[in-house]
């Protein structure tokens, strides 16, 4: 935390390599001009040991929703407020401001995406292009596929490379109307081309992470864990034109349990989520393997943002390598401000506290 007019300088050791962002985290409740809603984040590139850069451009694209107010959505009646955007960007523009994307026929372009609004998920297409996804959070996958569309909940990242194969004057953008007319969107322009930039709606597309997994995911066993962690998430209604409170095996932080675990051993969180809400949980300080996503099995993806859908259960599986106190949360700034949010506990580590700092480590 850095106090008013304060002033801190921190020393760290860069790993793992790959996309990273670093963003404001304190709390927002009902005030929109604080934390994840601002413009207070911004990518943090790792470069690897070893980067063949089998490109010839690299492009960073950060998405974000401003102007925030607490509403309800289209077509959700009178029931919980929800946060709703005026307009949007990618980096600092809104869809036909700024510099559009360059490019040249034939080139590969490796797009670094980050979904850095507060609280939506966003959908992205390039008509007539595909997208060829190489690293999810930042860890290359076992299995780069190409897609038609990327999906991405709030501080998921995606590289993906795309072959420039279309000349012609594009919009990269989200898929849903409304966001992209109200900004979000960024125009790809090929080398000699030029007019109005054109967009096409995409057929629909089932995201699906396995995709990426290795091919032998439900054939190979997954090693045993040393323990098993279900965590369930509900949210409680406050009432019409309020905000739903949320919990985690039926407690709201501060009050959620500790999630118990010792240096170097394997934990397989089983994420159960029993709300009509979609979550992308996060879990500070460490990186998971997926196992399993709505039933289906799979292997080989390591991130540290997951979604889990409405109503499915989602298993994921990390080794407790980095000692100390460890935030779990879900990333909808409005979810763990009112509730998603819980503390991992280093048992045998004396600087992780233990379950009376989590009573006590709020906001």
């Amino acid at each position: 935390m850095l106090p008013a007019h304060g002033y801190a300088r921190y020393r760290f050791v860069p790993r793992p390599s790959g996309t990273r962002w670093y963003h404001s985290h304190i709390f927002a409740g009902r005030d929109l001009n604080r934390a994840t809603y601002t413009g207070q984040f911004g990518f943090l590139i790792i470069e690897g040991k070893d980067n063949p850069g089998r490109y010839d451009q690299e492009v960073l694209l950060a998405l974000h929703g401003w102007d925030p107010y607490l509403g309800t959505m289209k077509g959700a009646g009178e029931g919980s407020l929800e946060v709703v955007y005026n307009r949007f960007t990618v980096n600092s523009h809104s869809l036909g401001m700024g510099e559009p994307i360059r490019v040249k026929e034939g080139q590969r372009v490796l797009l670094r995406i980050l979904n850095a609004n507060a609280s939506l998920f966003h959908r992205l297409s390039l008509p007539g292009h595909q997208f060829k996804v190489v690293a999810l959070d930042g860890n290359p996958v076992p299995s780069p596929k190409a897609v038609s569309v990327l999906e991405m909940g709030p501080a998921e990242r995606i590289d993906a490379v795309v072959e420039m194969n279309r000349p012609g004057v594009w919009i990269l953008g989200d898929t849903d109307e409304q966001a992209r007319k109200s900004g979000l969107g960024i125009v790809v322009e090929y080398a000699g081309r030029t007019g109005e930039a054109q967009w096409e709606q995409p057929q629909e597309e089932t995201w699906d992470y396995t995709a990426f997994g290795r091919a032998d995911a439900a054939t190979t066993p997954v090693p045993e864990p040393d323990g098993r962690v279900p965590l369930v998430f509900r949210n409680k209604w406050a009432g019409n034109r309020w905000v739903d409170h949320w919990t985690i095996n039926g407690k709201e932080f501060p009050k959620t349990d500790p999630i118990l675990v010792r240096t170097n051993r394997r934990y397989r969180l089983i994420f159960d989520n029993q709300s009509d809400d979609n979550h992308p949980v996060h879990l500070h300080r460490h990186s998971f393997e997926l196992i399993k996503i709505a039933g289906k099995p799979t292997a080989g993806v390591i991130k540290d943002v997951v979604t889990v859908p409405a109503r499915k259960q989602v298993e994921v599986q990390f080794v407790a390598e980095n000692p100390g106190l460890s935030l779990f949360h879900c990333h909808m700034q409005l979810h763990m401000d009112f509730g998603f949010m819980a503390l991992v506990h280093y048992e045998d580590h004396p600087a992780s506290g233990g379950p009376s700092v989590a009573q006590h480590n709020s906001h």
